[in-house]
């Protein structure tokens, strides 16, 4: 089944396999591919856990300062308010697919995938508030 949606956010391709459309809010699920090295940088949500599966390659999760390795099928869990980020850190594009609870986040990546790095992001920060993220250092 393809993809209801597809997009890249800072350059990495995410498809939006269930939209919280489709489940009265409650969950969204999708997938982001990465380059090696790539990954969001450490945040955290205010509204959603994320249930992190990984597909295809090998990454490394940061949840509030704890690294865990990942492989195909290995699986991490992050409640809301948890400091976390991914990364691959294989040497081939890997995969990884997020289940959300509840949805929404992939409107609000859908919102901040017009804009880059750094130019953008003033926006992508008035963006994410909106959406109770936070980016941490």
């Amino acid at each position: 089944m393809p993809p209801l949606k597809s997009f890249a956010v800072f350059g990495e391709p995410v498809e939006i396999l269930i939209a919280s459309e489709s489940t009265s809010g409650r969950s969204a699920t999708m997938t982001q591919s990465s380059p090696p090295g790539g990954g969001p940088p450490p945040h955290s949500h205010q509204n959603e856990d994320e249930t992190f599966f990984v597909l295809d390659g090998e990454y490394e999760i940061l949840l509030n300062g704890v690294s865990h390795k990942l492989l195909p099928g290995d699986v991490l869990h992050a409640m809301r308010g948890s400091i976390h980020t991914f990364r691959n850190v294989g040497g081939k594009m890997g995969k990884v697919l997020i289940h959300i609870v509840p949805g929404g986040l992939e409107n609000y990546l859908e919102e901040i995938s017009h804009f880059s790095v750094p130019e953008g992001m003033p926006q992508v920060l008035e963006i994410s508030k909106r959406y109770g993220i936070t980016f941490v250092s």
